[in-house]
């Protein structure tokens, strides 16, 4: 069930006629109910997953906090952590260990479990172990009822791709509902408005081209190849940051506040910042719960720098089962142990103006997004054989003739990226007289509705 499907749309109505109907203290049963629903429609068989992911974190923190003394307690913690995320190994690392990590060395072919990944099994479980872990910190009290933990994991608007939330970021809410006044409701529509036409007039249009053109790697001119190669890079944060828009707008419709995933990464002025404006969850998540239990900084330069691309390098793996990732994780990595290394023996002193900052990060960026993207290692390759091979640029206003759509999409983007901020969002809708601002929005969705026919691809991130 896609939030840009017409069958959520339904979903949706259903569930708000019925969220402004339920009394408050029964809120959370509601959320339970149409998480579950949201969940099942696409594979019915996957639906304990989710309760028994909360079984398991609910159930260890109560199991935790039952412990004789301290050593005991970390034990316990540790125990439910390993059992947590048994299910994403299982699922997700399978035949990743057995083809492409052992297969090499034991002729080891083929798969073990070739079963379909869990929708929203990696989110669910950084979700829950975030829970489990400031919990055991005492960042967190355990004093919260399981109704209460099951409906932070099904609340459906981050539920498959995120934001990964902690405890104290959903929590409360559910435990205190605010009411969302009708007369607000042009922020949260104009919230997902954005993401609506992030996802089906951006995303999905540009997709088919650098679907094709992937296909294709090994044989492209190096138009072609600049094509698929810039073109992901606009699709996947409009794919991703749209369904994040998308999101946030819903919970706002329900009177829920999540925290955005993204800030402007591409006008980043550094590796470093970038990942401090791109899946902001994440990035913290890996930095809380893997870089500093590693060691952080504590133990000198070289220990930090190696701290840094094994947390980079397991975030990669996070997101595939695939040495692709591998790649684009180490990448990223060592991209961001050399920009704190550089800053280190310059100082304060300006290394290089921000705009060859934003342009350099934006290219180190878009370079890690071709592993990403690719297949495989050696697809990865062939598109950049194919950037750089002699003799490749002939046909370029073809080329561009053939793509200007895609070309056009692109540049807009471009040219509106800066402008990209939730906060001129709920600006211009306070500006905005009514009478002005909903035949705006009326006619954004027709647009989006008319570029996409109707339809709407799956979102990237459903398969991590």
């Amino acid at each position: 069930m896609l939030f840009s499907s017409p069958v959520f749309f339904l979903f949706f109505a259903i569930y708000f006629v019925a969220h402004q109907v339920v009394p408050a203290r029964y809120r959370n049963y509601l959320i339970i109910t149409g998480g579950t629903i949201f969940y099942a429609w696409w594979r019915v068989e996957y639906t304990w997953l989710p309760f028994f992911l909360t079984a398991v974190a609910y159930g260890g923190v109560q199991w935790m906090n039952r412990a004789p003394n301290q050593r005991s307690r970390r034990g316990r913690a540790t125990a439910a952590i390993v059992v947590l995320f048994l299910p994403l190994l299982i699922y997700k690392y399978t035949d990743f260990i057995y083809r492409d990590a052992l297969g090499p060395l034991f002729g080891w072919h083929g798969t073990l479990l070739n079963v379909a990944l869990p929708l929203g099994v990696s989110f669910i479980t950084f979700t829950l172990c975030a829970y489990i872990v400031d919990t055991y910190k005492g960042k967190f009290s355990d004093a919260h009822s399981v109704t209460t933990v099951t409906a932070y994991v099904l609340f459906f608007p981050h539920l498959i791709a995120g934001p990964i939330l902690r405890p104290n970021e959903l929590i409360p809410q559910l435990e205190h509902p605010r009411a969302q006044a009708l007369r607000r409701f042009a922020a949260p529509v104009a919230l997902f408005t954005l993401g609506l036409i992030k996802k089906l007039v951006f995303a999905d249009q540009i997709a088919q081209v650098v679907d094709g053109l992937y296909q294709h790697a090994g044989t492209l001119t190096g138009p072609s190849a600049l094509i698929a190669i810039y073109g992901f890079s606009v699709q996947i944060y409009c794919d991703f940051s749209g369904y994040t828009d998308m999101a946030l707008g819903l919970a706002l419709m329900l009177g829920v506040r999540l925290p955005n995933n993204f800030l402007r990464p591409y006008a980043a002025a550094s590796i470093v910042d970038f990942w401090r404006r791109w899946h902001v969850t994440l990035s913290y998540w890996l930095r809380d719960y893997l870089y500093i239990p590693l060691g952080g900084n504590r133990h000198g330069r070289a220990a930090e720098a190696r701290n840094i691309i094994v947390t980079m390098a397991i975030g990669g793996l996070w997101h595939g089962a695939n040495w692709t990732f591998v790649i684009w994780g180490v990448f990223h990595g060592a991209g961001v142990a050399a920009t704190h290394t550089i800053r280190r023996l310059l100082g304060s002193a300006r290394a290089m103006p921000s705009w060859l900052g934003v342009l350099l990060t934006f290219h180190f960026v878009t370079l890690g997004w071709i592993f990403f993207r690719a297949p495989s290692v050696r697809v990865a390759a062939d598109m950049l054989h194919d950037v750089f091979r002699g003799g490749g640029w002939p046909g370029i206003a073809e080329v561009a003739t053939a793509n200007l759509f895609v070309i056009v999409l692109i540049a807009i983007f471009f040219a509106l990226h800066r402008l990209d901020d939730h906060r001129r969002v709920k600006a211009a809708v306070r500006a905005l007289r009514p009478e002005i601002l909903w035949p705006i929005l009326i006619v954004l969705w027709i647009v989006a509705i008319t570029v996409s026919q109707g339809s709407s691809a799956k979102f990237i991130y459903f398969d991590f």
